[in-house]
């Protein structure tokens, strides 16, 4: 009888939603019109403040239904004209239906005319008052404070060899200083790199310095264009920082007002670029941790990056969810397979767990931060019952609408009074999201953090939440009237232990995958945070002096993406000197034997080999390394003057040997270059002190023998040569000329 009696009162409810649908619909609508004008300025995005933007945005929403309905009044009075239109006949009190076409005219009125200059600055005014009560725009100036006070570092060498020849040729060497410090030097160059980095492409039309996908573009560009004066302004301190960079750096004395000056050209242009790049990045971007990455992309201190649990983890969670559900239902006894009601339910239930999924990391990330920003470490049950609650509401709209909606948009009657009778039978089910959600936010937020291997996080993420989702099962399945279990179960009887299995196994399978996930998106966080806490500080490069002398440049702990993204911790065991061998292009049965040493360097941010001991010195060799991330081989790349030579080979093995090949020109006929493949190897020299025979090993040479074993393994494990069909080798096609003189390779 409780349930028929809510029943009742739930239809009676939809009843009377029903009669004023016409003016639900017509204010809902003047939302989101408010809405989508308040999200204008760029500064003023939906996710960038969230609780002051629906702050400020419920003042101006009542702004406009004030109005609204002050116009409602006045159209169905007749009082602005309207009612002389022919056909429409507005009078106070007069048929409902004249009153919604009041209202329609109103909205229409509301919409249309903001688009008049007048109209257009009042709306502005309202809006920059809404805004100033919910203090979005300090907000804004805020975030840029922090950007202006936030360590900053040019991470593309483009960009670094932009600032390096401007700062040379335009103020002097000594002004130049890429570190992290508070001298005049490091704080001059940051705000150059801050220019160029971010104003200078505007000017010269040049590709932006830092990541930037369509999407983005079109967001920088749509910022300098609304926020044209600010970068007007910018470029005009930037020649006052230039001039006084000059007036300071090339006096062999500065004073004190010539230092001051400096200091105060350098904070404004800092303060006008940092609050164009956060205009920026709030465009872009609706999240904390999308706007904390996109800045660590272009170059701002990354040393607290937050874990990513993004949309398609989320998604993928949600289709394991309905694909476990329907296996567990099915296994356990459910029927109506055929009819579908399976499906629906599992995709019900998989919906309201991705709420309690989201709600957890979400509470869990900034649970992280606050502890490691110095925040009190106890369980934040505070925040995680909230998140329980809104997930609960959440789960309650989706249990009402999936049902609902098919039978409102077909005008099925019976329908609409069948899902109503379902949700007011089945409104236990938000119980285990509930559970889930404060479960999983527990585990993301402890667990998630520990320096356990992934199969311990997994293991002990499955056993805790299954155990809490089988608890919330319990109280479901008591919940559950036995009306429900017999529409559902083949055997009602049976159904309640049943339903406890089912929703700890899916339990146990949600807290594995998504402690699984969020550990591994932890660990990547941590790794970065460690790798720029554990940066050594900025030295002087070893670079032979260029055309500007000797500048100093950030040394970077990470390679660039299009050498593999590698980090230097990762490729410490490849530094040292190897024993390179390959055969002479020119002559059959010659080794050439000479040294190749791989070392980081800081000024290029990555490996670096070279060549050492070579007969014909003058052909010595020097670049960078290519490591592909997930593949075995590495790659030794020599370009210079448009030619280039490629070493392609593997990773060392437990006997340091390195074997591939090698590709490059070779010149027989000294004049004549012809490309030409060969087997290479580098084997790990054990000390600087191993003396191995170098140059050109001939077959009566003591080291000959196992030289050439060392060359005849690389086929055909590590690579393999091919030829036309049927077609014979060089040896066979070729007579060699010169063959008493031995040449290599040629790359100028």
């Amino acid at each position: 009888m409780p349930n028929l009696y809510f029943s009742q009162d739930a239809a009676q409810l939809i009843t009377q939603i029903g009669e004023y649908s016409e003016w639900i619909l017509l204010s809902s609508l003047l939302f989101v019109v408010s809405w989508v004008r308040f999200n204008f300025p760029p500064s003023n995005r939906s996710g960038t403040t969230f609780a002051l933007f629906f702050f400020g945005v419920i003042f101006y929403y009542a702004l406009i239904v004030a109005l609204w309905l002050l116009l409602t009044i006045a159209i169905s009075q007749g009082s602005i004209g309207l009612s002389y239109l022919p056909g429409v006949q507005f009078k106070l009190g007069s048929e409902g239906v004249d009153q919604y076409k009041a209202a329609f005219f109103a909205v229409l009125f509301i919409v249309v005319a903001s688009q008049f200059p007048t109209v257009n600055r009042i709306d502005e005014g309202a809006r920059a008052f809404c805004m100033s009560l919910a203090a979005i725009p300090r907000e804004a100036d805020r975030i840029a404070v922090e950007l202006a006070q936030t360590a900053f570092m040019p991470r593309s060498e483009q960009l670094r060899d932009q600032v390096t020849k401007f700062v040379s040729e335009n103020v002097s060497a000594k002004a130049l200083k890429f570190a992290g410090d508070s001298t005049l030097e490091a704080r001059f160059t940051r705000t150059v790199g801050l220019y160029n980095l971010f104003i200078a492409p505007k000017n010269s039309g040049t590709q932006l310095a830092f990541p930037a996908g369509p999407h983005a573009r079109s967001a920088y560009a749509a910022i300098m264009q609304l926020s044209e004066s600010v970068a007007a302004r910018a470029e005009e301190r930037f020649e006052e920082l230039i001039q006084a960079g000059l007036a300071y750096f090339t006096s062999e004395a500065p004073t004190k007002m010539a230092k001051d000056g400096l200091s105060r050209a350098i904070a404004d242009e800092s303060n006008l670029v940092c609050t164009l790049i956060a205009r920026y990045v709030l465009y872009c971007d609706r999240t904390a941790l999308g706007r904390r990455q996109r800045l660590s992309h272009m170059g701002f201190d990354r040393s607290h990056p937050m874990p990513s649990f993004g949309l398609d983890k989320w998604a993928m969670t949600i289709v394991a969810v309905i694909l476990m559900s329907v296996l567990v239902m099915t296994v356990t006894g459910a029927k109506a397979v055929d009819s579908g009601k399976i499906l629906m339910i599992a995709i019900t239930f998989s919906i309201t767990i991705g709420f309690a999924v989201m709600g957890a990391v979400v509470v869990a990330q900034r649970f992280i931060e606050r502890r490691e920003n110095g925040g009190p470490s106890f369980p934040p049950f505070a925040e995680l019952i909230l998140a329980g609650l809104i997930v609960a509401g959440l789960s309650l709209v989706t249990r009402l609408a999936i049902p609902l909606l098919p039978a409102v948009i077909q005008g099925d009657s019976s329908g609409v009074q069948a899902a109503i009778t379902q949700f007011s039978e089945r409104w236990p089910g938000i119980i285990v999201p509930f559970t889930c959600t404060i479960s999983l936010g527990l585990l993301c937020s402890y667990v998630g953090s520990l320096k356990w291997s992934l199969w311990q996080v997994s293991v002990v993420a499955a056993m805790a939440n299954g155990c809490a989702c089988m608890a919330g099962g319990a109280v479901l399945a008591s919940l559950l009237p036995h009306p429900v279990l017999a529409q559902i179960y083949e055997r009602p009887d049976q159904a309640k232990p049943l339903i406890v299995v089912s929703t700890g196994l899916i339990g146990a399978a949600i807290g594995a995958m998504v402690l699984a996930a969020f550990r591994q998106s932890e660990r990547v966080r941590k790794d970065v945070a460690e790798s720029v806490v554990n940066t050594p500080p900025p030295s002087v490069s070893d670079r032979a002096p260029g055309p500007f002398g000797k500048v100093e440049l950030p040394p970077c702990s990470d390679a660039a993406q299009n050498l593999g993204g590698y980090r230097r911790e990762n490729v410490k065991a490849l530094e040292g000197r190897y024993l390179c061998l390959r055969p002479a292009f020119s002559v059959r049965n010659v080794i050439a034997a000479y040294v190749v040493t791989l070392h980081w360097e800081a000024s290029e941010s990555c490996l670096i080999f070279e060549e050492q001991g070579r007969v014909d010195a003058r052909y010595t060799q020097r670049g960078r390394v290519y490591i592909p991330d997930g593949k075995p081989y590495m790659s030794l790349l020599t370009v210079e003057g448009g030619a280039i030579r490629l070493i392609m080979i593997s990773r060392p093995d437990g006997g340091g040997s390195a074997r591939g090949l090698i590709t490059t020109l070779s010149n027989p006929g000294g004049v004549q270059f012809t490309p030409v493949s060969a087997p290479l190897v580098m084997k790990r020299l054990a000390s600087e002190t191993d003396t191995p025979q170098l140059g050109f090993i001939k077959s009566e040479t003591e080291d000959y023998a196992s030289y050439s074993r060392e060359l005849e393994a690389v086929t055909p494990d590590y690579a393999y040569f091919t030829i036309a069909p049927g077609g014979p080798g060089l040896a066979e096609t070729r007579t060699m000329k010169g063959a008493e003189e031995v040449r290599l390779s040629i790359v100028r």
